[in-house]
């Protein structure tokens, strides 16, 4: 716990803050272009990342490894919402009627868009928290350590490739939907219902859980580490209880009835 202090509270918080207020900057930058704030989300779980890493003492091709599967979680859906985001132009109406109300009184909508970085910096120090736990446990990837907690250890970080190729389909299947529908060739009335989406309605959020699941899950090592679990269980609690209830209130109201039926016929997680 101490080395926790140190390093996480220490190094790690201080060093996610740092990175949201840079980004807070590029939204400046950027002409107030809000979608900068995705972007900073998985930028800053890969700053806690390297920062654990660089305090690890476990073997070099374990910190390989590990750091891999950071920087391609990080860096896809970074690249995804910066490509198809920001670039896009996209305008997110969730954060704009959000922060809408603040629009006479500049000074103070800067001023609440920064609180929205920060706090979402302690989101990601919390949610970050498998990361710290990963790069202290001494995965060797040797035949005759496969045992005990360490074959759910393997099995876990197996999976994460997987599920962040998944993930990835899920945004690029809903983006496709979204230009066919900007070039007119699918009504506008109409809800995405086919591939990943046709039994979930949110696939890519499921996808992402079972991503964090996997790195909690790849960091337990002893009984203090079970703590790695933390923070998926937070970032459910942040799915279930925040960001699904605003998109899909959103959704019903641009959508009405049809959304509705949508809601009956599919899973709000599971793909099958």
């Amino acid at each position: 716990m101490i080395d926790f202090v140190e390093v996480a509270l220490s190094w790690g918080l201080p060093a996610i803050l740092i990175d949201q207020v840079m980004f807070f900057i590029v939204y400046k930058i950027a002409g107030d272009q809000i979608c900068i704030v995705d972007v900073a989300y998985p930028t800053s779980h890969l700053v806690a990342g390297i920062i654990y890493c660089i305090f690890s003492e476990i073997p070099l091709p374990s910190k390989i490894i590990n750091i891999i599967l950071v920087v391609l979680w990080s860096m896809r859906l970074a690249g995804f919402v910066f490509i198809y985001r920001v670039i896009g132009g996209y305008r997110d109406e969730r954060f704009e009627n959000i922060f809408n109300e603040f629009n006479s009184d500049r000074l103070k909508k800067n001023l609440m868009v920064l609180v929205q970085f920060l706090f979402q910096g302690v989101f990601i120090f919390v949610t970050s928290i498998p990361l710290y736990f990963l790069f202290q446990n001494n995965l060797t990837w040797k035949s005759e350590n496969f045992q005990g907690l360490q074959i759910m250890n393997y099995i876990a970080l197996s999976i994460i490739p997987f599920s962040i190729c998944l993930e990835a389909i899920a945004d690029i299947q809903l983006e496709k939907f979204k230009k066919l529908q900007q070039q007119g060739l699918i009504p506008k009335t109409e809800i995405m219902d086919t591939g990943f989406w046709k039994k979930s309605r949110h696939p890519n959020l499921f996808f992402d859980l079972i991503t964090w699941g996997c790195f909690g899950l790849s960091a337990i090592y002893d009984g203090l580490s079970v703590c790695a679990l933390i923070g998926p269980i937070v970032l459910f609690c942040a799915m279930e209880f925040v960001t699904i209830p605003i998109t899909e209130a959103h959704m019903k109201k641009k959508r009405g009835e049809a959304f509705d039926q949508y809601v009956q016929r599919t899973n709000k997680f599971l793909i099958f």
